[in-house]
């Protein structure tokens, strides 16, 4: 790949059907919880101002997902309102790593997870994506890897990861 090259790489956790889905159940909690809201009672209160403040919590997380890019100089990691507006913007240099890594995390709920890793020396980390640990998401993150390898000219260390 030339320096001239302008492909950039993007993974963004914005716009996916699960962050939609996500969008549905934090609408459906919160219908769910105005009887809690409307009764007159203390107890009705109190439980509806813990139950309203989860679902503002979780409305603010869903808000503001982050997006990962590699454009063969720098990462670039972005926070979004709504996946639209950046918020924040933080830049790091492609030298400050020398490797991409898979990394498998065991989960007790649940399918294990996958990791895309650039690492460097010192403990200096940057994860770029995520993925469920299927045989189609160890596909995904093989891909997604090889691909950043390509772009970033580092080294992929490829490990055989099991679904589970």
């Amino acid at each position: 790949m030339s320096k001239t090259d302008t492909r950039e790489l993007r993974f963004s956790g914005a716009f996916r059907p699960l962050w939609w889905l996500c969008a549905v159940i934090i609408v459906a909690a919160a219908l769910w919880g105005w009887p809690l809201i409307a009764g007159t009672t203390f107890q009705h209160g109190f439980f509806g101002l813990f139950w309203y403040g989860m679902v503002i919590l979780a409305a603010v997380i869903w808000a503001v997902p982050a997006e990962q890019a590699c454009d063969g100089t720098t990462l670039e990691r972005r926070w979004t309102l709504v996946g639209l507006i950046t918020l924040k913007r933080e830049k790091l240099p492609l030298s400050d790593f020398n490797v991409i890594r898979l990394e498998q995390e065991p989960n007790v709920i649940g399918r294990d997870s996958v990791w895309v890793v650039f690492e460097g020396e010192k403990d200096v980390r940057f994860v770029f994506a995520h993925f469920r640990a299927t045989d189609d998401g160890v596909m995904q993150a093989q891909a997604l890897a090889r691909n950043l390898a390509t772009v970033s000219q580092l080294p992929f260390a490829e490990a055989v990861l099991e679904a589970g």
